[in-house]
């Protein structure tokens, strides 16, 4: 059982860290609305740590583009909190790299 729960703590920082990078200086970056077309509980506590996953979709500078924002969790009822908080067809606001708006990340802080 410990080590199941290492692997948990390691695909979490993991996954942590591979969040905060895509994050990195977003917070220049210019802000949109974007639609949210859904959003789902993903992984396991075995091997794995919960993810909440939310798809949007947004415009910037007349094209459209979509994406998915993973968030890891340890608590599958957090997880499952932030799914409930970003329903179909609501929006939200986004961050968008405008030298590559096909990047965009979805802050809590901004919402």
């Amino acid at each position: 059982m410990g080590g199941l729960v290492i692997d948990v703590v390691i695909a979490y920082l993991i996954k942590s860290a591979l969040r905060f990078y895509r994050f990195w200086g977003s917070h220049n970056w210019k802000s949109v609305r974007a639609k949210i077309d859904s959003s789902w509980l993903d992984g396991s506590f075995v091997w794995n740590c919960y993810e909440a996953d939310i798809a949007y979709s947004y415009k910037f500078e007349g094209q459209t583009y979509s994406a998915i924002d993973r968030k890891p969790y340890f608590s599958q009822n957090s997880a499952k909190l932030r799914v409930e908080r970003y329903r179909a067809g609501e929006t939200a606001t986004i961050r968008v790299n405008p030298g590559q708006p096909q990047k965009s990340v979805l802050r809590q802080a901004d919402q």
